[in-house]
């Protein structure tokens, strides 16, 4: 014989007896809150520093493939290979300009100065020996938001430096490389790093490649261009933070290293 089964409410009402719902109790909740209040509390700092750390991490790595990259080119195409940056006084060139698209290229990298570069080789295989024929192995890349190249990497009066902490970048006068394009006709001293074609630094010394956390705002005028302006300097903060973040590229190699200290030790 089949018997009818019984509804939870009928069941309730059978024994008197109300059914309990599953619920938090008020004690539980706000110990729940104070444990989440605890936990961000611990967390917010942490957090707080995360992108910083993830930038500095990120612009390492970057230019570690970018500087093998440009050895490989020099030993694979037997040629010099240019790690060319974005020089500081792009403003003198700009004014000399009268091509409507190099114009607008330097316009674009006017924002690049501090942080972005590209690969140049001078010639390519099958040149014929001694020809001068330049082309951009890559596009201008910047580092990732927030972190420059010190100034005084690109100041002139840091070039003779004995200390490669101290010294500048060489800038290529003669002859001159081809700024922004390979087949621009600017005669521009361009900030370089160079390998030759067994892979080794051309400079025949060690190079060091600073890193810093900090911002730049470049001035624009009514009609929101860029114009020129003394305050358009990069802000370090903290200031020489860069100290303990830097790339090393050993001369006799060309190759290159995260080398963190309070100093850079050179042997």
């Amino acid at each position: 014989m089949n018997v009818p089964l019984q509804s939870s409410k009928s069941r309730e009402i059978a024994t008197g007896r109300p059914r309990r719902l599953a619920a938090f109790t008020l004690i539980e909740l706000l110990v729940v809150m104070a444990i989440i209040a605890l936990l961000a509390t611990i967390g917010l700092p942490v957090l707080k520093g995360f992108g910083k750390g993830t930038g500095m991490a990120g612009a390492q790595r970057q230019m570690l493939q970018d500087l093998g990259l440009a050895r490989l080119s020099a030993i694979n195409g037997r040629t010099t290979v240019y790690m060319v940056f974005v020089p500081t006084n792009i403003f003198d060139s700009i004014a000399r300009v009268t091509d409507t698209k190099t114009l607008q290229q330097l316009t674009n990298l006017i924002t690049g100065q501090y942080a972005a570069y590209a690969l140049l080789a001078t010639r390519t295989v099958g040149d014929q020996p001694g020809r001068w024929n330049p082309r951009y192995l890559s596009e201008w890349k910047r580092l990732p938001q927030g972190i420059l190249i010190p100034p005084y990497k690109f100041d002139p009066a840091f070039a003779s430096a004995a200390d490669p902490y101290l010294r500048s970048f060489s800038m290529a006068t003669n002859p001159p490389l081809p700024f922004p394009t390979g087949k621009s006709l600017l005669l521009f001293p361009v900030p370089y790093i160079a390998f030759n074609s067994q892979g080794q630094l051309a400079s025949g010394r060690d190079e060091l490649i600073p890193l810093a956390e900090g911002s730049i705002f470049f001035t624009k005028n009514q009609n929101g261009q860029y114009v020129y302006s003394k305050d358009d300097v990069p802000v370090i903060n903290p200031p020489l933070n860069y100290t303990n973040h830097f790339i090393r590229i050993n001369w006799l190699t060309g190759r290159a290293s995260v080398d963190e200290a309070t100093r850079p030790k050179f042997n």
